[in-house]
């Protein structure tokens, strides 16, 4: 019994820790295969055809989240292709986007509506900056 009840003060104590640590290493879970890109063209329709899309999106219901979840896998790969093929400010533009990118995939993936619009909301910032500059 004794054994029992350090047990679950042992867990009670480090559980806290170990869902901490979890969070902050969070991973996307590949539901999604989108197609490679191959070339700026590509990256660029894709870029401004994804982020257009993703803009039409106002409830950021469940529906919405799930609709930008799967949006991102495309998004992704285009910004891949800019921060590999791009030089100076405009691939450091680039490195931005795709951290912000995989905070709204992580969080439209796991339906979090506000961390979700943040995370757009600075995107949205950035894109625009990229765009003019393509």
């Amino acid at each position: 019994m004794k054994n029992l009840a350090l047990l679950f003060f042992t867990l009670a104590l480090t559980s806290p820790v170990l869902a901490s640590s979890v969070s902050s290493k969070e991973k996307p879970i590949q539901h999604f295969k989108a197609a490679d890109v191959t070339s700026m063209q590509d990256a660029t329709k894709i870029f401004i055809d994804k982020t257009s899309e993703i803009k039409s999106k106002k409830k950021l219901d469940a529906t919405e989240l799930h609709q930008i979840h799967i949006i991102t896998y495309s998004l992704e790969k285009s910004v891949a292709y800019f921060v590999e093929n791009l030089t100076n400010e405009r691939r450091k533009l680039a490195e931005k986007i795709a951290t912000v990118v995989e905070n709204v995939h992580l969080n439209s993936e796991n339906n979090r509506k506000e961390k979700t619009q943040q995370h757009l909301t600075e995107y949205f910032i950035l894109a625009e900056d990229f765009i003019s500059k393509l």
